[in-house]
């Protein structure tokens, strides 16, 4: 009997099952799970999915490489001047900010001072007795006139109205002649180094309430470049005694007569304003010194736009600014400072000027400053070509290895072909050691020296000092063979603190301690007598004696830039002859 076939009836439940399990046979049939051929166009329509299941498989690596993409996002856009003007570009229109790497110690300009951030601060807070032009000549200040008497012995001063302090009190007669009593009794009775050291045996009488007599003992053509002075105020300082002035208040909380007055200063800032009681309307009512600890701070300063003004006196440190097409390099070359490289003619090693010539013929100096990128105008000798006693007629020592190493033989020295070195009959190695002030430009400039003294065949070793080192044991004792130094010098073409035999001790300037009684009477007669010309012919023969004994090595006059925002107008460094003297016309500077 053929049997019924039963057919079951299927609920809605039973179709829903049956769906989802053919689709599961379907998606785990052999045939399906064939493997397909890569497409180009799966990564495309389905590139969120496909880059999250790539993030996924490649952690962590792909952590690492998606942080070291932002951060590499992050830094270039840093560097663009358009982050720069995001944040930088909505300074006040009243306010400077400036950044300077450095402290300060001291804002009493009674004090001599190589720093140029308290030249700077000084020069805004305080005026002058009298101003010096760029050729040196003198013209008003707190005095408005002069006139010179007996044959140039005493001149007399009229001191001008309308000068105050920050307190609103007139600057009198009284504060003249208190200013250079004071700086006279720092050097000359306490034996501080004061800027009356160049005026010590000065008279100074006041003849009436208007006017101030100056009495000197011989003539002296750079007589205004000496009383060109900051007047302190008599009534905040009369009562200090001399030897604690360097300690008093005064010194870090100042008042002047300057253009602007001292705010406050901290760890981090100086902070000036406006003088009201002076003649001008300036436009930046605040100053800002921002102070750094190093170039690298400064720089991440610069970086996030907290600055709108730099200075530098090498360009390499400062190679960043040209990421950024806001900011203008202002240029100065600077032809009162000198960077030397001082032969200490007291030691036997350098007694003979034969080795001092010969180390100046191995030295490339115009390759060595190209090198060093520090920027820089090179010197032949103690003048400038600028200068108006400058002598070009001389022969001066230019790079020469042949003559140099003709030299060397005669003294007994032949180079090694193991060495390389030049060595004397008992073997020994030309050997000297150069010390110097332990910055990051100096740092780069001793290594070119120590490398190229080296190819010439002399072995050159180096003494890294920092300030107080070099100033207190290696300056003050003149214990030094060879030592990298920057002086200041003048426009005016004296340089008798530099090279007259009396001044070889501390704390004057001739560190080579060179003496030669012929250079002692030029350098007398050139700043004794008052005739341009024939001051040029008693200088013109001073550079042919001294360069003939080569007591050191001149190299350049440096480079200052001051750096600032494109929209800053009025600054004007053609018209001064030291960086610190930037601000002399700051009242007509604007933000536009």
């Amino acid at each position: 009997m053929k049997k019924t076939k039963k057919v079951k009836v299927l609920t809605k439940e039973d179709s829903l099952m049956k769906v989802v399990l053919d689709e599961l046979s379907v998606k785990t049939s052999p045939i399906i799970s064939e493997k397909k051929s890569f497409d180009f166009r799966d990564i495309f329509w389905n590139y969120p999915e496909f880059l999250v299941n790539s993030f996924k498989k490649l952690i962590p690596v792909s952590y690492i490489l998606l942080f070291g993409l932002v951060a590499l996002l992050i830094i270039l856009f840093l560097n663009t001047s358009t982050f720069t003007q995001i944040i930088g570009g909505n300074q006040k229109k009243d306010t400077l900010v400036g950044g300077v790497v450095g402290t300060v110690n001291s804002l009493n300009p009674l004090y001599v001072t190589n720093n140029y951030i308290e030249r700077s601060i000084d020069s805004l807070i305080f005026e002058k007795f009298i101003n010096i032009d760029s050729d040196g000549n003198p013209t008003p200040g707190i005095a408005k006139n002069w006139e010179s008497k007996e044959d140039g012995l005493v001149y007399e001063f009229k001191i001008d109205e309308g000068h105050f302090w920050h307190d609103g009190s007139e600057v009198t007669v009284d504060d003249v002649v208190f200013t250079f009593d004071t700086a006279i009794k720092l050097s000359k009775e306490a034996g501080f180094d004061s800027v009356g050291i160049a005026f010590v045996d000065m008279e100074v009488t006041k003849l009436d309430e208007n006017t101030v007599q100056f009495r000197v003992k011989e003539k002296n053509p750079v007589i205004f470049r000496a009383l060109s002075i900051y007047i302190v105020p008599h009534k905040y300082l009369a009562e200090v005694e001399v030897s604690k002035m360097a300690f008093d208040v005064f010194t870090k909380s100042p008042i002047g007569s300057g253009k602007y007055g001292f705010v406050k200063m901290d760890s981090s800032a100086i902070y000036l304003i406006d003088n009201p009681y002076d003649e001008y309307e300036p436009h930046l009512k605040n100053i800002v010194f921002k102070m750094y600890s190093d170039w690298d701070t400064l720089e991440m300063a610069f970086r996030v736009g907290n600055l709108d003004a730099i200075g530098s006196w090498d360009r390499m440190i400062t190679s960043y600014i040209e990421e950024y097409d806001n900011f203008v390099r202002n240029n100065l070359v600077i032809d009162d400072r000198e960077k030397l490289i001082f032969f200490n003619t007291r030691k036997d090693s350098l007694k003979d000027k034969d080795i001092r010539i010969i180390l100046t013929l191995l030295l490339n100096k115009e390759k060595l400053i190209e090198e060093y990128g520090v920027g820089g105008r090179i010197l032949n000798g103690p003048l400038p070509e600028t200068s108006w006693a400058y002598n070009k007629d001389i022969d001066y020592l230019k790079y020469d290895p042949t003559k140099a190493t003709e030299k060397l033989e005669k003294l007994g020295y032949k180079k090694n072909p193991n060495s390389g070195y030049f060595e004397n009959q008992q073997g020994e190695i030309l050997t000297f050691t150069i010390s110097y002030l332990s910055i990051l430009s100096n740092e780069r400039l001793v290594a070119l020296l120590s490398d190229y003294y080296k190819e010439e065949g002399v072995l050159l070793q180096v003494e890294k000092l920092d300030y107080t080192q070099i100033t207190q044991e290696v300056i003050s004792t003149r214990d030094f063979e060879l030592l990298l130094y920057e002086v200041e010098t003048s426009v005016d073409p004296d340089q008798y603190n530099l090279w007259h035999s009396l001044k070889a001790n501390f704390p004057d300037l001739n560190l080579s301690g060179y003496n030669y009684g012929r250079v002692d009477i030029l350098l007398e007669e050139g700043r004794q007598n008052m005739d341009k010309e024939v001051r040029k012919q008693k200088y013109y023969l001073f550079q042919k004696y001294l360069m003939a004994d080569a007591p050191a090595i001149f190299l350049y006059n440096p480079i200052y830039e001051y750096i600032t925002r494109d929209n800053l107008v009025g600054v004007d460094l053609d018209s001064i002859s030291h960086s610190y003297e930037r601000f002399h016309n700051i009242e007509e500077w604007y933000w536009k």
